[in-house]
């Protein structure tokens, strides 16, 4: 596992990880340096073949709807339902290679 302070040195760890096998990015979106939907296409864009889940405390529509067209793979709400999480997480790592 490994974690970052801010998007842009989650990005950086990301592009560093070109030849490691990643099997998911969790993110929130609301992060310093960027939030999390502008890295979002960034991280999809350099590792399009890991899935991504994002979190947010503004579960609002427009950011649902942001969020899942720029790639997330799934958007969960805070407070965090963990058994949830856990659900997205085995079923995104299942179909990793």
């Amino acid at each position: 596992m490994e974690f970052a302070q801010s998007a842009p040195s989650a990005l950086q760890r990301i592009a560093d990880a070109a030849d490691v096998t990643l099997i998911l990015i969790l993110s929130d979106v609301n992060m310093p340096g960027m939030s999390g939907l502008e890295l979002l296409p960034k991280a999809r864009s350099i590792r399009p073949d890991v899935p991504v889940i994002m979190i947010t405390a503004y579960g609002d529509v427009e950011t649902k709807r942001r969020a899942l067209e720029s790639g997330a793979d799934a958007l969960l709400t805070k407070p965090i339902d963990f058994v949830a999480l856990r659900e997205e997480i085995d079923m995104r790592v299942g179909r990793a290679p």
